[in-house]
């Protein structure tokens, strides 16, 4: 199939797809419903030598046509930022489904369990492995990750992503067999569980974290009017229940003989440990009407400097002096943007060796499951098989 093949059956069935739920399910099916049913906002569509991939993307409250982004990557590898070759913790064979659950490296696993608490509402089932490498496809035609946390190492280094829902597709296979798969994947979902949205649990916690003003900027829709200080002011009950913090310093001057560093968050967490941070967001500086602009190689060096200023009895006596924190082996996060690429996770761990990298929509998902009452996915039922399209 054609790339151009490819956007042209997605965009047409998608948009028809997502349309008929919204007009549909919560008007008759309303009181069946688990809770509130959120929709993507946007469609990437990549370009590899043998793959097409199309993720959705963004977290809305409302049914809206999806926005269309296309980009190429050397691989599949490259997409899903791992090292082709090693064993996987997963493979996937042909028409293959994995819904409502968590492919993690062990130390992958270990740190959702340390230091992401609100995770524990989305890890469905679990499959869990020593390899950095999660996902491996195999020759074959089609691969789909439906609501599945990814928890991947790079040594040290963690990166964890939510995939609201993304299929790999082996480009040898033509238009009109792709969207009869399409539509036997939709046929073949419940009824009150569409494919391309999910639910969240009703609550007041829920309902109030809808209404707040990120989720009408999801995959960052306007933030790039917002500096820092104004990012971090709006989006404080976020990071403060995906981190399981209690309070936030925003931007803190950290001096030092060798010079000041400025991350742009701390966050101290209910167990009394901190968590230091930068945003690789498209926010504005501060004064100027330009973006920053911070990739994840650059955020891992900014990184890897406040690891090596908390590693001074000086400097830790400084930040307790002045902020009231006492840090003496800092947690690193950096918050990137939903559709940056994975491919440069590898190296810039090499960088910070403690480096956690979270996208932003990743953020909005914890967020919600820190305010639902009960989880919004299976709990863990033992070893996950992974489904095959009948």
């Amino acid at each position: 199939m054609k790339p151009t093949e490819f956007v042209k059956v997605n965009t047409q069935f998608w948009g028809e797809h997502l349309k008929s739920v919204s007009e549909h399910l919560p008007v008759s099916h309303s009181r069946e419903l688990p809770g509130p049913l959120l929709y993507p906002r946007l469609m990437i569509l990549t370009e590899t030598p043998d793959w097409n991939i199309l993720e959705l993307a963004g977290v809305s409250r409302e049914y809206r046509s999806l926005e269309v982004r296309r980009q190429k990557a050397a691989g599949i590898d490259e997409y899903f930022g791992t090292t082709p070759g090693a064993n996987a913790v997963v493979a996937l064979p042909n028409e293959s489904v994995v819904k409502d659950a968590t492919i993690a490296s062990e130390r992958g696993k270990n740190a959702l369990s340390d230091s992401f608490p609100a995770t524990q509402g989305l890890l469905g089932n679990e499959m869990v492995g020593p390899s950095d490498r999660l996902l491996e496809f195999q020759p074959g035609n089609y691969a789909v990750l439906d609501r599945v946390l990814l928890a991947q190492s790079a040594g040290l280094a963690v990166r964890l992503k939510w995939n609201f829902f993304t299929i790999a597709i082996h480009r040898s296979e033509p238009a009109d067999k792709y969207r009869d798969f399409l539509q036997r994947l939709v046929s073949n979902s419940e009824h009150l569980d569409p494919v391309g949205t999910f639910a969240v649990p009703r609550g007041e916690g829920v309902e109030k974290a809808l209404k707040a003003d990120q989720f009408a900027s999801t995959y960052l829709h306007g933030i790039a009017k917002l500096t820092t200080a104004e990012f971090l002011a709006k989006h404080e009950d976020v990071l403060l229940s995906a981190f399981d913090a209690t309070r936030l310093i925003v931007q803190p001057s950290l001096e030092s003989p060798e010079g000041a560093v400025t991350p742009d968050f701390i966050l101290e967490r209910e167990d009394g440990t901190h968590v230091v941070g930068d945003l690789a967001l498209p926010l504005r500086e501060t004064g100027q009407k330009h973006r920053r602009s911070l990739d994840l190689a650059s955020g891992a060096t900014r990184l890897a400097a406040y690891q090596k200023y908390f590693t001074t009895a000086e400097n830790q006596a400084f930040a307790k002096t002045k902020y009231d924190v006492e840090i003496t082996d800092a947690r690193t996060v950096l918050v990137v943007g939903t559709q940056d690429p994975a491919a440069d996770f590898p190296e810039a761990a090499k960088t910070a060796s403690s480096l956690e990298v979270v996208d932003y929509d990743t953020l909005l998902r914890l967020h919600l499951a820190s305010k639902s009452a009960t989880p919004a996915t299976p709990a863990d039922s033992g070893p996950t098989t992974i489904a095959r399209m009948p």
